[in-house]
Order: structure tokens, then C-alpha cells, then sequence
């Protein structure tokens, strides 16, 4: 009676502080006010939503068949996501993006081919330079600029949300799946950002129905699903930042979810499905491929055959996917590549790999290679290399996944870890990727990144200040906690094992 007590208690006043968040995102109004934003009083709120969300996991740990504390979890965690469903964006802008892409593509334009300075500029280029333009644009291009200039201009709001689209000169990078999704949005509410977030709660809701359906299958505690469905951060990056990762998510989990009821063609196709929506569960497929093959191999049947069909149908999907794109050729991945190759913020690794690489004998940074310099590059090489090295070394362990299951999906956890850790772009919304495996692996010191990841928005109050200097520190009060924390727990863990082991012999 007494934790469930608790847990209504640390709903209300979580609750209460959502509306609160909600009430103060009002002044946060885009392109005005900017060094008198409430940006503290947002991480205090922040802050203190994740102290009682430690509380509401560890109550959650310890009641594992408590009905009422389970339903509970769902009632408040929707109740927080309806709480901010109508509040301002807080400092973040990508959602003006999906929407405009979501309008080019419902006109039948294809959204990777123009950037939105593009449809800002070409009258000007037509008038000023028209020996360049039509070395450019041929009659359809010409065609289809006109048509997107008149939307840019159908409504105000039309016009004003292109204008608040980020790095414009870029055409999009979001993959097919993402933008599916923004057309259907746009088909039932043209330039709605509370549209966009009720999509995104459809696939917040399908991933909560995913994990409670993995930790039933591996008869573990469905109430540490509040570590997903009660995370600030999943609920701010979501549904006040409005963040498409949740599209991928939602399918990583499916296929985790059909995966470990041996149901290997959804899961791959689940996968693949999920790739589409962002590019990171492409590092898993391996791992896949091998539970499909070691399934086959105690069944009847050819495991070489069902394998390689299973590799054929996911890549198959993918080319599915990209096909009503595919018209203008690689120019489909101008966006992406601008992305991988100058993109950086936040980092913690990487930045250290950098500096390593930066300060090694010889002017390095003055060479460029691929287009990065080499400094930039051989920390990318180093990255793909450990990620690689690990995924080898994680294959060759040959884990089963009929065997172990738990800890055949931890090696899940630990690749999209990884991908998060050693990402060039560490910024808070991708650590959403790794916070469904906190369901099943609920770490203390990830579950603390979570919470410290949220300083990423003290660089703008330092920026707004004009006390810039100070955001240097910013990635160490980050990223040193944990991972301190997460040396300490892995010291303790090799102790305890040996400990065990000991006492074991003897």
C-alpha cells in the first residue's frame, strides 16, 4: 500500500511540473527574447522530473506483480504526454523541417531534390544569373520550384514555419520512413506541429506495447516499463522537441519483439522498417542474421537458405523504401552526406579522439582527406573501427539466443551504446535509442545520462549570455559522472563475479 501511495504521489507532482513546463514554454517564442529565455528554470523543472523519476524506478524494481502500480505507470505516463502536448518547442526547430517536407512530398515533389534556399532564391538566380540557373534546373525543375514557391506562400503560417526550417541550404536528410510519415501527417493536418506529436504518440504507445511484450516473453518485471514511459527525456525530446526518433524506435523495439518469439521474417522486416526511419539499427542486422541462422540450425530445414533469404528481404525493404526517391539519383543523399561529413556537437569521445589526433606531430589538420580533414577523418576511421571490432567480437561469442536470450539482446544494449558514445552528434534525443534496453538492463549510470544529457541546453543560455567560454565545460558535467559511474559499476560487477567465483573453488 505504501509504494502505491508513493507512486501516485511522484505522479501528481510530475504531472504538475509537466503543466508547469507547458505553462513557461509560452516564453520561448522563436526568433525573439532569446537572452531572456527561461532556460534555467527549464533544466530546474528538468532536474527535478528526473529525481522523481530515480524514485518511480526504484519503486518499480521492487514491485514487480503489483497491478495497480503497473496501471498507475500508464495513466500518468499518458497524462504527462497530454500535459505537453500543447506546450511551444523549447529551443529545438527540426519539426518545421518535417513539415515542409511533409507538404513537398504530399505534392508529389520529391523532398531530397530541393533545399528550402532553393525555393527562397531561384527567381532571384532566374533573373540576376539566368545563364547559370538553366545550366541548373531543366522545365521540370523550373515547374516544380514554382509549385513549391506558391505553398511557401499559400498561408502565413506556411510561410512562416520555411522560414524557420534550419540549415535551409540543405536539402533534407530524413530517410523514407520519416518521410511517409510526415505526408500522412500533413494529409490529415497541413503545417500542425500538435499533428506531428499525436503521430509520434502512435508510435510511443506501439513501442510501450513492444517492451511490456519482450519483458513478458523473458518473465521479467512489465513494471520497469516506467523506465521508458516515465523518462523525461523520452517525453521532452518526443513531445516537446518533436523528434522523429520515436518512428525508429517504435520499430527497433517490434522487431526486438518479434525476434524473441523466433518470429525471424518480421523481425527483419521490423528492422528494416526501422532502418528507413533512421539509419542506427543497421549496426544490429548482423546479430539478427546469426539468431535467424542458429534458429534454422535446430529446426528442420536449410539455415545457409532461410539466412540468406532473410538478408535478401531486409535489403530488399530497404530498396522498397528508397524506390519513389530513387529518380535523382545519389543527389537522394546530398542532405545525409552534408550531415556525416560536417556535423558535430556534443560529443564526448570523439571530441577526445580529435584532440588526440589533432595534437599528434605534424601539421594533420592543413591535410584533407574525403573531404574532412585528417584529423576529423582518422577519428571516423577509429570510430567505424571500434564499432566494428566490437560487433566481430560479440558475433564470435556466439551467443544464443535461445539459450541466453537476455543475454543475447544485451549485446543490442551495448551496440547502440556505442553508437550513442562514439557519435561525432551526441546530442539528447539519440540517447532515446538506448533507453527502451533500460527496461531490460536498467543501469544506474545510464539511466543517470538520461538526466545529465539535459545540460546539452545550457550551451544555448551560455550562448544567449554572450558567456560562451563557458560551454566548453559543459560535455565534462556531462559526460565525467557517468562515466565514472559506469568504470565504478563495471569494477564492482568484475569484483562481485570473482568474489562468487572464488567462494565457487572453494
Amino acid at each position: 500500500m505504501r509504494s502505491r501511495i508513493q507512486v501516485i504521489i511522484l505522479g501528481i507532482i510530475s504531472l504538475l511540473l509537466y503543466l508547469f513546463l507547458t505553462k513557461i514554454s509560452t516564453e520561448f517564442n522563436w526568433g525573439e527574447g532569446y537572452a531572456d529565455r527561461p532556460i534555467l528554470t527549464y533544466l530546474g523543472i528538468y532536474f527535478s522530473l528526473s529525481l522523481l523519476f530515480f524514485a518511480a524506478c526504484s519503486i518499480l524494481s521492487k514491485q514487480p506483480n503489483d497491478r495497480f502500480i503497473f496501471w498507475a505507470m500508464i495513466a500518468f505516463g499518458l497524462l504527462f504526454r497530454f500535459s505537453i502536448l500543447p506546450a511551444q518547442q523549447i529551443q529545438e526547430d527540426d519539426v518545421y523541417r518535417y513539415l515542409w517536407d511533409g507538404k513537398v512530398y504530399a505534392n508529389n515533389i520529391n523532398p531530397f531534390e530541393y533545399s528550402p534556399s532553393e525555393v527562397h532564391e531561384f527567381k532571384e538566380l532566374r533573373i540576376q544569373n539566368p545563364e547559370t540557373y538553366y545550366e541548373v534546373y531543366n522545365e521540370r525543375n523550373e515547374r516544380e520550384l514554382e509549385q513549391l514557391a506558391e505553398l511557401k506562400w499559400a498561408t502565413p503560417t506556411s510561410l512562416k514555419y520555411l522560414e524557420r526550417v534550419n540549415h535551409p541550404s540543405v536539402p533534407t536528410i530524413y530517410p523514407p520512413m520519416a518521410q511517409y510519415v510526415f505526408r500522412a501527417v500533413h494529409f490529415f493536418q497541413p503545417d500542425s506541429i500538435l499533428a506531428m506529436r499525436i503521430a509520434f504518440l502512435v508510435f510511443d504507445v506501439l513501442a510501450l506495447f513492444f517492451i511490456l511484450g519482450i519483458l513478458s516473453k523473458l518473465e521479467l518485471n512489465k513494471n520497469m516499463s516506467g523506465v521508458y514511459f516515465w523518462c523525461p527525456l523520452m517525453i521532452k525530446e518526443t513531445f516537446n522537441s518533436t523528434h522523429l526518433d520515436i518512428i525508429g524506435i517504435s520499430f527497433l523495439c517490434g522487431s526486438i519483439y518479434f525476434l524473441v518469439h523466433n518470429r525471424h521474417t518480421l523481425a527483419t522486416f521490423f528492422l528494416a522498417l526501422g532502418f528507413l526511419g533512421k539509419l542506427y539499427p543497421a549496426i544490429l542486422f548482423p546479430l539478427y542474421i546469426q539468431a535467424c541462422f542458429q534458429h534454422c540450425r535446430k529446426s528442420e530445414g536449410n539455415p545457409w537458405r532461410t539466412t540468406i533469404l532473410n538478408s535478401l528481404f531486409f535489403v530488399g525493404i530497404i530498396i522498397l523504401g528508397y524506390v519513389p526517391f530513387m529518380e535523382i539519383g545519389l543527389h537522394m543523399f546530398d542532405g545525409l552526406k552534408a550531415y556525416s561529413l560536417y556535423w558535430q556537437s556534443n560529443d564526448s569521445i570523439f571530441a577526445c579522439l580529435l584532440f588526440l589526433f589533432k595534437n599528434l606531430p605534424g601539421d594533420l589538420s592543413s591535410i584533407t582527406f574525403l573531404s574532412n580533414s585528417l584529423p576529423v577523418f582518422l577519428s571516423k576511421l577509429t570510430v567505424v573501427c571500434i564499432l566494428m571490432g566490437v560487433l566481430i567480437w560479440l558475433l564470435l561469442k556466439n551467443t544464443s539466443l535461445i539459450k541466453d536470450p537476455q543475454i543475447f539482446l544485451k549485446q543490442f544494449f551495448i551496440l547502440m551504446a556505442l553508437v550513442f558514445l562514439l557519435s561525432p552528434i551526441q546530442n539528447p534525443w539519440y540517447l532515446c535509442w538506448v533507453v527502451p534496453f533500460l527496461c531490460l538492463f536498467p543501469n544506474r549510470s545510464w539511466i543517470l545520462l538520461t538526466v545529465l544529457v539535459g545540460l546539452y541546453y545550457l550551451d544555448f543560455y551560455f550562448d544567449y549570455q554572450e558567456i560562451q567560454s563557458w560551454s566548453q565545460w559543459i560535455p565534462w558535467i556531462e559526460y565525467l559522472p557517468f562515466y565514472l559511474l559506469l568504470a565504478w559499476d563495471f569494477r564492482y560487477k568484475n569484483k562481485t563475479l570473482e568474489t562468487k567465483k572464488n567462494n565457487e573453488m572453494s
